[in-house]
């Protein structure tokens, strides 16, 4: 597994490579190469931030990783398969090693280039373009199979002409992300609890969702729950404070999320760019109906039951009528709940484990 930041990193696709990992190694010989501490399974390399992205990238502790030939070849040499994470100059050089040395190549498209555009500020459809063709040029277009967490993924690439394979495959869900019964806090009690889980960067739009319930009619009955962190919190924690009730910001592990899904009402997710959406998953798997925004650049909308569970992105007066019509409507509230948590089952990780490693062995058996 090629990734560049690995430990008390937060973004999606390297909590997802975490998780495959771990299930990986239940049964196969899993080496992380990646920047951070010395660990067993982990080969590291020296971490850069790039100059003019620094401050955001070390905010949201995903440092980048220095390249070293010597290093790739040594841990490489043996591998049955590589699989690139993210599509950087670590990734770029590991493609390169791994074509020298007769090894497949797996890579997953975990990061579009709104990503990098929206958090660096850069407002360019060039630069976008730019990416995507490099990106596939040099990695993607260079891999004997592309994982993509969803059909818009797949699509998106091959909209910037891709011409590899691909394969969908989600980041799945995992066991512990169930219905449970738990009591909610005294200072919760008798509130509509809204949630959201995700960084704290601009293309997650939190500031919709802060700006829809100031708006509602109910704003005096909303909890917001917002768990995360980011470079934008302190911004997040300014315009909320126009709340009637102040929300709550929690930095928590995957074990203890279970307990927000569980007692939540509602779980908002209001992001514009997205390949898939591990957060809205375990949403859906603990039976917390999910309101999406309806964004041309995010895979997320798919998981909507229907229209009633859209709203147009960046639009706050459509996602306050939302959130209105479902504190009016308890009962289909709850209904909905229940059909989430069936809808959810097409994605567990177990399922997704067995059909990566159904891929890493057809690319073996070359």
């Amino acid at each position: 597994m090629v990734i560049d930041s690995w430990d008390d990193c937060k973004n999606g696709a390297s909590i997802s490579t975490h998780r495959f990992a771990d299930y990986l190694r239940l049964k196969h010989e899993v080496t992380i190469l990646t920047t951070g501490i010395v660990s067993p399974g982990k080969v590291l390399l020296p971490r850069f931030y790039p100059i003019g992205v620094r401050k955001i990238m070390k905010k949201m502790q995903t440092p980048l990783a220095l390249p070293s030939r010597r290093i790739l070849r040594k841990v490489m040499t043996g591998m049955d398969v590589v699989h690139i994470q993210f599509p950087f100059l670590l990734g770029i050089e590991a493609v390169r090693m791994a074509c020298k040395l007769g090894i497949p190549v797996v890579s997953t498209f975990h990061i579009q280039a709104e990503h990098l555009a929206l958090n660096a500020g850069i407002h360019s459809t060039v630069f976008i373009r730019y990416c995507y063709k490099i990106w596939i040029k040099t990695i993607y277009d260079r891999s004997g199979m592309v994982i993509c967490p969803s059909r818009f993924a797949e699509e998106e690439l091959k909209r910037y002409g891709l011409k590899a394979p691909t394969r969908v495959l989600s980041n799945g869900i995992l066991p512990l992300f169930h219905p449970e019964k738990f009591s909610r806090p005294e200072s919760m009690a008798g509130k509509f609890i809204i949630l959201s889980v995700g960084r704290l960067a601009p293309e997650k739009r939190h500031e919709v969702i802060i700006t829809a319930i100031e708006a509602s009619k109910y704003a005096g009955q909303i909890q917001l729950i917002l768990l995360g962190e980011g470079p934008f919190r302190q911004n997040l924690e300014r315009l909320s404070s126009r709340l009637v009730n102040p929300p709550v910001f929690l930095v928590l592990p995957a074990e203890k999320l279970v307990y927000y899904y569980n007692i939540s009402d509602l779980y908002i997710h209001a992001a514009t760019v997205e390949v898939e959406c591990m957060a809205v998953l375990e949403a859906m798997a603990c039976s917390l109906p999910v309101v999406i925004a309806d964004s041309g650049k995010s895979a997320t909308r798919q998981f909507a039951l229907d229209e009633k569970f859209l709203f147009p992105s960046d639009d706050s007066e459509a996602l306050s009528a939302r959130i209105d019509y479902w504190i009016e409507h308890p009962r289909e509230l709850r209904q909905a709940g229940e059909n989430y948590l069936e809808n959810s089952g097409k994605y567990r990780i177990e399922s997704s484990v067995e059909k990566l490693e159904e891929i890493y062995t057809s690319l073996m058996d070359r």
